[in-house]
Protein backbone atom coordinates (compact mmCIF):
# COMPACT_ATOMS: atom_id res chain seq x y z
CA UNK A 1 0.00 0.00 0.00
CA UNK A 2 1.41 3.39 -1.05
CA UNK A 3 0.19 6.26 1.11
CA UNK A 4 0.86 9.86 0.14
CA UNK A 5 1.16 12.58 2.77
CA UNK A 6 1.80 16.24 1.99
CA UNK A 7 2.18 19.15 4.40
CA UNK A 8 0.99 22.56 3.21
CA UNK A 9 2.75 25.81 4.17
CA UNK A 10 0.15 26.46 6.86
CA UNK A 11 0.99 23.16 8.55
CA UNK A 12 -2.17 21.38 7.40
CA UNK A 13 -1.50 17.82 6.26
CA UNK A 14 -3.21 15.97 3.42
CA UNK A 15 -3.24 12.17 3.33
CA UNK A 16 -4.53 9.93 0.57
CA UNK A 17 -5.04 6.17 0.84
CA UNK A 18 -5.19 4.84 -2.72
CA UNK A 19 -7.55 1.87 -3.02
CA UNK A 20 -8.10 0.78 -6.63
CA UNK A 21 -11.25 -0.94 -7.84
CA UNK A 22 -13.46 0.52 -5.13
CA UNK A 23 -16.82 2.11 -5.84
CA UNK A 24 -16.77 3.92 -2.50
CA UNK A 25 -14.56 6.64 -1.07
CA UNK A 26 -14.16 7.97 2.45
CA UNK A 27 -13.22 11.42 3.66
CA UNK A 28 -12.11 12.25 7.20
CA UNK A 29 -10.96 15.48 8.79
CA UNK A 30 -8.93 14.96 11.95
CA UNK A 31 -8.23 17.61 14.59
CA UNK A 32 -5.79 17.41 17.50
CA UNK A 33 -8.50 18.29 19.99
CA UNK A 34 -9.61 15.65 22.48
CA UNK A 35 -9.96 14.85 26.14
CA UNK A 36 -6.23 15.18 26.84
CA UNK A 37 -6.18 18.81 25.78
CA UNK A 38 -8.94 19.95 28.14
CA UNK A 39 -8.56 21.82 31.45
CA UNK A 40 -10.61 20.20 34.20
CA UNK A 41 -13.13 23.04 34.41
CA UNK A 42 -14.16 22.54 30.76
CA UNK A 43 -13.85 18.76 30.67
CA UNK A 44 -15.99 17.45 27.82
CA UNK A 45 -15.62 20.52 25.61
CA UNK A 46 -14.09 18.60 22.66
CA UNK A 47 -17.11 16.30 22.59
CA UNK A 48 -19.55 19.21 23.03
CA UNK A 49 -17.92 21.04 20.13
CA UNK A 50 -18.07 17.92 17.97
CA UNK A 51 -21.86 17.87 18.41
CA UNK A 52 -22.18 21.56 17.63
CA UNK A 53 -20.17 21.37 14.41
CA UNK A 54 -23.19 19.76 12.74
CA UNK A 55 -25.51 22.65 13.66
CA UNK A 56 -24.96 24.92 10.70
CA UNK A 57 -22.58 27.16 8.76
CA UNK A 58 -23.23 30.46 6.94
CA UNK A 59 -24.19 28.49 3.81
CA UNK A 60 -25.80 25.31 5.22
CA UNK A 61 -28.22 24.61 8.03
CA UNK A 62 -28.20 21.35 9.97
CA UNK A 63 -30.59 19.60 7.62
CA UNK A 64 -28.65 20.69 4.52
CA UNK A 65 -25.41 19.36 6.00
CA UNK A 66 -26.95 15.92 6.53
CA UNK A 67 -28.84 15.85 3.23
CA UNK A 68 -25.75 16.80 1.24
CA UNK A 69 -24.20 13.45 2.20
CA UNK A 70 -27.16 11.21 2.99
CA UNK A 71 -29.06 12.50 -0.04
CA UNK A 72 -26.59 10.69 -2.29
CA UNK A 73 -26.56 7.51 -0.19
CA UNK A 74 -23.60 8.35 2.03
CA UNK A 75 -23.05 8.17 5.79
CA UNK A 76 -21.89 11.08 7.92
CA UNK A 77 -20.65 10.99 11.49
CA UNK A 78 -17.94 12.00 13.96
CA UNK A 79 -16.26 10.85 17.15
CA UNK A 80 -14.14 12.31 19.92
CA UNK A 81 -11.16 10.52 21.41
CA UNK A 82 -8.54 11.27 24.02
CA UNK A 83 -6.12 12.71 21.46
CA UNK A 84 -8.29 13.72 18.52
CA UNK A 85 -11.70 14.57 17.07
CA UNK A 86 -12.64 13.09 13.69
CA UNK A 87 -15.39 14.08 11.24
CA UNK A 88 -15.97 11.57 8.45
CA UNK A 89 -18.16 10.49 5.56
CA UNK A 90 -18.33 7.47 3.29
CA UNK A 91 -20.09 7.59 -0.06
CA UNK A 92 -19.74 6.70 -3.73
CA UNK A 93 -16.37 7.84 -5.05
CA UNK A 94 -17.80 10.37 -7.53
CA UNK A 95 -19.23 12.30 -4.60
CA UNK A 96 -16.05 12.55 -2.50
CA UNK A 97 -15.50 16.24 -3.47
CA UNK A 98 -18.91 16.98 -1.97
CA UNK A 99 -17.97 15.26 1.30
CA UNK A 100 -14.67 17.15 1.38
CA UNK A 101 -16.51 20.43 0.91
CA UNK A 102 -19.20 19.71 3.51
CA UNK A 103 -16.81 18.46 6.20
CA UNK A 104 -14.42 21.35 5.60
CA UNK A 105 -17.30 23.82 5.77
CA UNK A 106 -18.23 22.39 9.17
CA UNK A 107 -14.68 22.48 10.52
CA UNK A 108 -13.89 25.95 9.20
CA UNK A 109 -17.19 27.81 9.36
CA UNK A 110 -19.57 26.32 11.94
CA UNK A 111 -21.48 29.18 13.53
CA UNK A 112 -22.32 27.48 16.87
CA UNK A 113 -25.85 28.98 17.07
CA UNK A 114 -26.78 29.87 20.69
CA UNK A 115 -30.18 28.20 20.48
CA UNK A 116 -28.62 25.00 19.14
CA UNK A 117 -26.13 25.02 22.00
CA UNK A 118 -28.97 25.15 24.51
CA UNK A 119 -30.64 22.12 22.91
CA UNK A 120 -27.41 20.15 22.46
CA UNK A 121 -26.39 20.71 26.06
CA UNK A 122 -29.55 18.84 27.08
CA UNK A 123 -28.79 16.07 24.61
CA UNK A 124 -25.28 15.60 26.03
CA UNK A 125 -26.53 15.61 29.62
CA UNK A 126 -28.90 12.80 28.64
CA UNK A 127 -26.03 11.00 26.92
CA UNK A 128 -23.99 11.15 30.14
CA UNK A 129 -26.95 9.72 32.09
CA UNK A 130 -27.38 6.97 29.51
CA UNK A 131 -23.77 5.80 29.81
CA UNK A 132 -23.88 5.94 33.60
CA UNK A 133 -26.95 3.69 33.45
CA UNK A 134 -24.98 1.09 31.46
CA UNK A 135 -22.70 -0.67 33.97
CA UNK A 136 -20.47 -2.25 31.30
CA UNK A 137 -19.70 1.25 30.01
CA UNK A 138 -19.56 3.11 33.33
CA UNK A 139 -17.11 0.59 34.79
CA UNK A 140 -14.67 1.45 31.99
CA UNK A 141 -14.87 5.13 32.93
CA UNK A 142 -14.10 4.20 36.53
CA UNK A 143 -11.04 2.31 35.32
CA UNK A 144 -9.75 5.39 33.53
CA UNK A 145 -9.95 7.34 36.78
CA UNK A 146 -7.95 4.63 38.57
CA UNK A 147 -5.24 4.44 35.92
CA UNK A 148 -4.78 8.21 35.60
CA UNK A 149 -6.26 9.89 38.69
CA UNK A 150 -6.73 13.67 38.53
CA UNK A 151 -5.42 13.75 34.95
CA UNK A 152 -7.16 14.57 31.65
CA UNK A 153 -6.46 11.06 30.35
CA UNK A 154 -8.50 9.60 33.21
CA UNK A 155 -11.58 11.76 32.70
CA UNK A 156 -14.64 10.79 30.70
CA UNK A 157 -14.76 12.24 27.20
CA UNK A 158 -18.33 13.50 27.58
CA UNK A 159 -17.41 15.50 30.68
CA UNK A 160 -19.54 15.67 33.80
CA UNK A 161 -23.01 17.14 34.32
CA UNK A 162 -21.32 20.00 36.18
CA UNK A 163 -18.77 20.91 33.47
CA UNK A 164 -21.25 20.55 30.63
CA UNK A 165 -23.90 22.60 32.45
CA UNK A 166 -21.62 25.58 33.08
CA UNK A 167 -19.86 25.62 29.69
CA UNK A 168 -20.53 28.85 27.77
CA UNK A 169 -20.60 29.67 24.10
CA UNK A 170 -17.51 31.83 24.67
CA UNK A 171 -15.72 28.77 26.04
CA UNK A 172 -16.66 26.80 22.93
CA UNK A 173 -15.61 29.52 20.49
CA UNK A 174 -12.28 30.06 22.23
CA UNK A 175 -11.54 26.34 22.30
CA UNK A 176 -12.34 26.06 18.59
CA UNK A 177 -10.07 29.01 17.80
CA UNK A 178 -7.24 27.60 19.92
CA UNK A 179 -7.30 24.08 18.50
CA UNK A 180 -9.03 24.05 15.09
CA UNK A 181 -6.11 25.52 13.16
CA UNK A 182 -4.13 24.04 10.28
CA UNK A 183 -1.17 22.67 12.24
CA UNK A 184 -3.65 20.55 14.20
CA UNK A 185 -5.62 19.34 11.15
CA UNK A 186 -5.20 16.34 8.88
CA UNK A 187 -7.47 15.99 5.83
CA UNK A 188 -7.61 12.43 4.53
CA UNK A 189 -9.29 10.68 1.59
CA UNK A 190 -9.35 6.98 0.66
CA UNK A 191 -10.53 5.16 -2.44
CA UNK A 192 -9.74 5.29 -6.13
CA UNK A 193 -8.55 8.90 -5.89
CA UNK A 194 -5.59 10.90 -7.18
CA UNK A 195 -3.40 12.54 -4.55
CA UNK A 196 -2.61 15.64 -6.61
CA UNK A 197 -6.28 16.22 -7.33
CA UNK A 198 -7.18 15.88 -3.64
CA UNK A 199 -4.27 18.14 -2.71
CA UNK A 200 -5.45 20.81 -5.14
CA UNK A 201 -8.99 20.75 -3.76
CA UNK A 202 -7.79 20.95 -0.17
CA UNK A 203 -5.31 23.75 -0.93
CA UNK A 204 -8.10 25.76 -2.54
CA UNK A 205 -10.50 25.29 0.40
CA UNK A 206 -7.89 26.13 3.06
CA UNK A 207 -5.98 28.80 1.11
CA UNK A 208 -6.51 31.71 3.51
CA UNK A 209 -5.42 29.94 6.67
CA UNK A 210 -2.70 31.20 9.02
CA UNK A 211 0.17 29.16 10.46
CA UNK A 212 0.19 28.28 14.18
CA UNK A 213 2.18 25.88 16.31
CA UNK A 214 0.73 22.40 16.90
CA UNK A 215 -1.00 21.99 20.26
CA UNK A 216 0.50 19.90 23.06
CA UNK A 217 -0.91 18.29 26.19
CA UNK A 218 0.48 17.62 29.66
CA UNK A 219 2.26 14.23 29.76
CA UNK A 220 0.55 11.40 31.64
CA UNK A 221 1.85 10.29 35.03
CA UNK A 222 1.70 6.71 36.26
CA UNK A 223 3.77 6.35 39.44
CA UNK A 224 1.74 3.41 40.76
CA UNK A 225 3.28 0.98 43.27
CA UNK A 226 0.30 -0.95 44.68
CA UNK A 227 -3.18 -2.05 43.55
CA UNK A 228 -6.03 0.47 43.38
CA UNK A 229 -9.70 -0.44 43.57
CA UNK A 230 -13.03 1.31 43.03
CA UNK A 231 -16.13 -0.57 44.18
CA UNK A 232 -19.39 1.03 43.08
CA UNK A 233 -22.28 -0.67 44.81
CA UNK A 234 -25.37 -0.82 42.62
CA UNK A 235 -28.37 -3.14 42.43
CA UNK A 236 -27.51 -4.70 39.08
CA UNK A 237 -28.43 -8.21 37.93
CA UNK A 238 -24.81 -8.87 37.01
CA UNK A 239 -21.52 -7.61 38.46
CA UNK A 240 -19.31 -5.83 35.94
CA UNK A 241 -15.59 -5.53 36.48
CA UNK A 242 -12.47 -4.32 34.75
CA UNK A 243 -8.91 -5.21 35.70
CA UNK A 244 -6.50 -2.68 34.23
CA UNK A 245 -2.74 -2.26 34.09
CA UNK A 246 -0.49 0.46 32.74
CA UNK A 247 0.94 -0.77 29.44
CA UNK A 248 2.67 0.65 26.34
CA UNK A 249 2.42 3.89 24.30
CA UNK A 250 1.16 3.59 20.75
CA UNK A 251 4.63 3.59 19.12
CA UNK A 252 6.50 1.44 21.67
CA UNK A 253 8.79 -1.15 20.01
CA UNK A 254 7.00 -3.95 21.90
CA UNK A 255 3.48 -2.92 20.93
CA UNK A 256 2.97 -5.81 18.49
CA UNK A 257 4.20 -8.32 21.07
CA UNK A 258 1.62 -6.92 23.49
CA UNK A 259 -0.92 -7.27 20.69
CA UNK A 260 -0.10 -10.97 20.43
CA UNK A 261 -0.48 -11.38 24.21
CA UNK A 262 -3.89 -9.72 23.88
CA UNK A 263 -4.91 -12.24 21.20
CA UNK A 264 -3.74 -15.18 23.30
CA UNK A 265 -5.35 -13.95 26.51
CA UNK A 266 -8.68 -12.45 25.53
CA UNK A 267 -9.23 -11.17 22.00
CA UNK A 268 -11.49 -13.96 20.74
CA UNK A 269 -13.33 -17.17 21.62
CA UNK A 270 -10.14 -19.22 21.29
CA UNK A 271 -8.38 -17.15 23.94
CA UNK A 272 -7.22 -18.45 27.30
CA UNK A 273 -9.55 -16.26 29.35
CA UNK A 274 -12.60 -17.15 27.27
CA UNK A 275 -11.75 -20.84 27.49
CA UNK A 276 -10.97 -20.90 31.22
CA UNK A 277 -13.52 -18.42 32.57
CA UNK A 278 -16.51 -19.02 30.31
CA UNK A 279 -16.18 -22.33 28.50
CA UNK A 280 -14.77 -24.53 31.28
CA UNK A 281 -16.39 -22.93 34.34
CA UNK A 282 -19.31 -20.82 33.11
CA UNK A 283 -18.33 -17.90 35.33
CA UNK A 284 -19.07 -15.15 32.79
CA UNK A 285 -21.05 -14.50 29.65
CA UNK A 286 -18.58 -11.88 28.44
CA UNK A 287 -14.86 -12.01 29.17
CA UNK A 288 -12.31 -10.19 27.02
CA UNK A 289 -9.07 -8.26 27.05
CA UNK A 290 -8.33 -4.89 25.45
CA UNK A 291 -5.44 -2.57 24.63
CA UNK A 292 -5.38 1.23 24.51
CA UNK A 293 -2.33 3.13 23.28
CA UNK A 294 -1.67 6.85 23.51
CA UNK A 295 1.35 8.98 22.65
CA UNK A 296 3.00 8.56 26.05
CA UNK A 297 0.91 5.97 27.89
CA UNK A 298 -1.22 2.88 27.43
CA UNK A 299 -3.30 0.26 29.18
CA UNK A 300 -4.10 -3.43 29.10
CA UNK A 301 -7.52 -4.40 30.45
CA UNK A 302 -9.57 -7.48 31.16
CA UNK A 303 -13.32 -6.91 31.45
CA UNK A 304 -16.06 -9.32 32.45
CA UNK A 305 -19.71 -9.54 33.46
CA UNK A 306 -20.28 -12.23 36.11
CA UNK A 307 -22.90 -13.53 38.48
CA UNK A 308 -22.25 -11.64 41.70
CA UNK A 309 -21.61 -14.68 43.89
CA UNK A 310 -18.97 -15.87 41.40
CA UNK A 311 -17.00 -12.62 41.35
CA UNK A 312 -14.24 -13.65 43.76
CA UNK A 313 -13.62 -16.86 41.84
CA UNK A 314 -13.59 -15.03 38.50
CA UNK A 315 -11.05 -12.46 39.68
CA UNK A 316 -8.83 -15.21 41.14
CA UNK A 317 -8.94 -17.09 37.83
CA UNK A 318 -8.02 -13.97 35.84
CA UNK A 319 -5.05 -13.42 38.16
CA UNK A 320 -4.03 -17.04 37.61
CA UNK A 321 -4.02 -16.61 33.83
CA UNK A 322 -1.99 -13.38 34.01
CA UNK A 323 0.48 -15.13 36.30
CA UNK A 324 0.71 -18.15 34.01
CA UNK A 325 1.69 -16.16 30.93
CA UNK A 326 4.46 -14.53 32.99
CA UNK A 327 5.90 -17.79 34.34
CA UNK A 328 5.72 -20.01 31.25
CA UNK A 329 6.27 -19.58 27.53
CA UNK A 330 3.17 -19.63 25.34
CA UNK A 331 3.12 -22.72 23.15
CA UNK A 332 4.32 -22.72 19.57
CA UNK A 333 0.81 -23.53 18.38
CA UNK A 334 -0.76 -20.69 20.38
CA UNK A 335 1.75 -18.20 19.06
CA UNK A 336 1.28 -19.34 15.46
CA UNK A 337 -2.49 -18.99 15.73
CA UNK A 338 -2.14 -15.57 17.38
CA UNK A 339 0.14 -14.34 14.60
CA UNK A 340 -2.23 -15.55 11.90
CA UNK A 341 -5.21 -13.99 13.68
CA UNK A 342 -3.42 -10.68 14.18
CA UNK A 343 -2.38 -10.32 10.54
CA UNK A 344 -5.76 -11.49 9.26
CA UNK A 345 -7.42 -8.75 11.29
CA UNK A 346 -5.02 -6.20 9.77
CA UNK A 347 -5.75 -7.45 6.24
CA UNK A 348 -9.51 -7.51 6.77
CA UNK A 349 -9.39 -4.02 8.25
CA UNK A 350 -7.87 -2.47 5.13
CA UNK A 351 -10.46 -3.87 2.72
CA UNK A 352 -13.06 -1.20 3.55
CA UNK A 353 -12.39 2.39 2.49
CA UNK A 354 -13.62 3.93 5.74
CA UNK A 355 -11.99 1.42 8.11
CA UNK A 356 -8.69 1.77 6.27
CA UNK A 357 -8.88 5.55 6.34
CA UNK A 358 -9.60 5.66 10.06
CA UNK A 359 -6.64 3.36 10.77
CA UNK A 360 -4.18 5.28 8.60
CA UNK A 361 -5.46 8.71 9.58
CA UNK A 362 -5.17 8.12 13.31
CA UNK A 363 -1.59 6.90 12.92
CA UNK A 364 -0.63 9.87 10.77
CA UNK A 365 -2.21 12.39 13.13
CA UNK A 366 -1.19 10.98 16.51
CA UNK A 367 2.12 9.27 15.92
CA UNK A 368 3.44 10.86 12.76
CA UNK A 369 3.83 7.46 11.11
CA UNK A 370 1.97 5.69 8.33
CA UNK A 371 0.93 2.03 8.44
CA UNK A 372 3.31 -0.43 6.80
CA UNK A 373 1.62 -3.80 6.53
CA UNK A 374 4.84 -5.51 5.43
CA UNK A 375 6.74 -4.12 8.43
CA UNK A 376 3.94 -5.15 10.79
CA UNK A 377 4.15 -8.64 9.32
CA UNK A 378 7.91 -8.73 9.91
CA UNK A 379 7.53 -7.54 13.52
CA UNK A 380 4.83 -10.12 14.19
CA UNK A 381 6.87 -12.95 12.70
CA UNK A 382 9.95 -11.95 14.73
CA UNK A 383 8.10 -12.28 18.04
CA UNK A 384 9.13 -15.29 20.11
CA UNK A 385 7.63 -16.92 23.21
CA UNK A 386 10.48 -15.36 25.20
CA UNK A 387 9.54 -11.90 23.87
CA UNK A 388 5.94 -12.32 24.98
CA UNK A 389 7.04 -13.52 28.41
CA UNK A 390 9.35 -10.51 28.78
CA UNK A 391 6.53 -8.10 27.91
CA UNK A 392 4.15 -9.89 30.27
CA UNK A 393 6.70 -9.71 33.09
CA UNK A 394 7.04 -5.96 32.60
CA UNK A 395 3.28 -5.23 32.63
CA UNK A 396 1.57 -7.94 34.67
CA UNK A 397 2.74 -6.93 38.13
CA UNK A 398 0.76 -6.75 41.36
CA UNK A 399 1.83 -3.17 41.97
CA UNK A 400 0.47 -2.25 38.55
CA UNK A 401 -3.03 -3.66 39.15
CA UNK A 402 -6.28 -1.69 39.16
CA UNK A 403 -9.81 -3.00 39.58
CA UNK A 404 -13.10 -1.17 39.00
CA UNK A 405 -16.36 -2.94 39.78
CA UNK A 406 -20.07 -2.16 39.61
CA UNK A 407 -22.57 -4.45 41.28
CA UNK A 408 -24.29 -5.50 44.52
CA UNK A 409 -21.02 -6.62 46.11
CA UNK A 410 -21.01 -6.41 49.94
CA UNK A 411 -17.95 -5.21 51.88
CA UNK A 412 -16.88 -8.70 52.90
CA UNK A 413 -16.77 -9.81 49.28
CA UNK A 414 -14.93 -6.62 48.35
CA UNK A 415 -12.21 -7.52 50.83
CA UNK A 416 -11.97 -11.03 49.40
CA UNK A 417 -11.68 -9.67 45.88
CA UNK A 418 -8.95 -7.22 46.91
CA UNK A 419 -7.02 -10.03 48.59
CA UNK A 420 -7.03 -11.92 45.30
CA UNK A 421 -5.46 -9.02 43.37
CA UNK A 422 -2.09 -10.70 43.25
CA UNK A 423 -0.08 -11.69 40.21
CA UNK A 424 2.47 -14.32 41.13
CA UNK A 425 6.11 -13.49 40.62
CA UNK A 426 5.87 -9.84 41.75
Amino acid sequence: MTYQLTTLESGLRVLTVPMANRDSAAVAIWVKAGGRYEPKKISGISHFLEHLMFKGTPTRNTRQIKEAIEGVGGVLNAFTGEEMTCYFAKLLKQYYPRALDVLSDMVLHSTIPPDEMVKERTVILEEIKMYRDVPSHHVQDLMGELLWPDQPLGRTLAGTPETVSRMTRSDILKYKKDYYHDSNILVSVSGNVDHDEVLGRVADIYKTRQTKKPSVFVPAKSAQTRPRTHYYEKATEQTHLVIGLHALPRTHPDRYKLGLLHVILGANMSSRLFEEVREKRGLAYEIKSGISGYQDAGSFTVSAGVETKKTVRAVALIMKELSKVKKSFVTAGELRRAKDYFMSQVSLGVEDTLDHLLWAGEKALCSGELPDEAEIQREIERATPADLQRVAQGIFRTGNLNLSLIGPVPEKMQREITQNLVIEGT
